[in-house]
């Protein structure tokens, strides 16, 4: 099994888990899609998957794709998908909300495109991850200050495409990449803005460590240590869930937080425009 098929039997194993059905031709988005090796998974499990970018990452498939209209790129002023409303039965991310300056633009553009009673999932490294994923600097994802990188870059600490660069050239590097590329909230900071789009919303880390096989064990020990799931979403990554309710308005104060919801089926999708 590809990384690529066992990353998407793991999101799908999880939405059943959360008793949400997504049936043969559902319309799928990979938000952030890089290029397009999910949207090809789906689609060759049957699914009618689109992703889209700011831009694509190489790949032999990406051209063909795009000229498809199977990947596109994302408007950003003003910030918009390039898909209609209303057509989407599940809207997905795999690291991309860390990277995410305006939540609520992007919240926003995720219920436009939605389907009534359509779902989202979204995969990002936790605020408080000890070694920021990207530039590989310890406590980065909260000291982004240049005399915190310098002390890393002097110790020799580089990403794989920083190797023989300079203290000063690995710092600049950093810190511009840290301070416009990356956005690592808190849960109770992702909690208030989702709320405002969504009322049906959560965590379930205790889920996904249960549906992935890196993370069974854990899971298992949980049972005895029921914090795990806790310290694993704290120090090590988020799974954020919500889901798109027409009867029931966005509010701005609400917490409902579950790590499991008894959705219906969704409807059948309509074809992308």
């Amino acid at each position: 099994m590809s990384k690529e098929s066992a990353r998407v039997h793991v999101q799908i194993t999880l939405i059943q888990g959360l008793g949400f059905r997504l049936k043969p031709g559902a319309t799928v988005l990979d938000l952030g899609c890089g290029n397009g090796s999910i949207v090809k998974q789906y689609r060759g499990l049957g699914y009618e998957a689109f992703g889209c970018d700011f831009a694509f990452k190489e790949s032999p498939d990406v051209e063909s794709l795009h000229t498809q209209g199977l990947i596109r790129l994302i408007e950003r002023k003003p910030y918009r998908l390039p898909f209609a409303d209303d057509i989407f039965d599940l809207v997905l991310s795999d690291q991309v909300f860390e990277h995410v300056k305006n939540y609520d633009e992007t919240l926003s553009e995720i219920r436009r495109v939605l389907k009534p009673e359509g779902m989202s999932l979204h995969f990002f490294p936790s605020r408080y991850t000890p070694i920021e994923p990207h530039v590989h600097v310890p406590l980065a994802t909260i000291i982004q200050s240049r005399w915190w990188l310098a002390i890393w870059a002097l110790l020799g600490v580089r990403a794989s495409l920083q190797k023989g660069m300079s203290v000063r050239a690995v710092i600049d590097a950093n810190h511009v990449y840290l301070t416009s590329h990356t956005n690592y909230l808190s849960r109770s900071a992702i909690e208030r803005c989702v709320s405002t789009y969504f009322r049906d919303y959560g965590f379930c880390e205790s889920l996904f460590l249960k549906c992935s096989n890196r993370g069974r064990i854990i899971h298992k020990v949980s049972r005895f240590l029921p914090v795990l799931p806790w310290v694993y979403g704290m120090l090590r990554a988020r799974v954020l869930f919500f889901r798109k309710r027409l009867d029931l308005h966005p509010r701005s104060a609400t917490r409902v937080a579950r790590h499991r919801l008894g959705f219906d089926a969704p409807r059948m999708s309509s074809r992308v425009k």
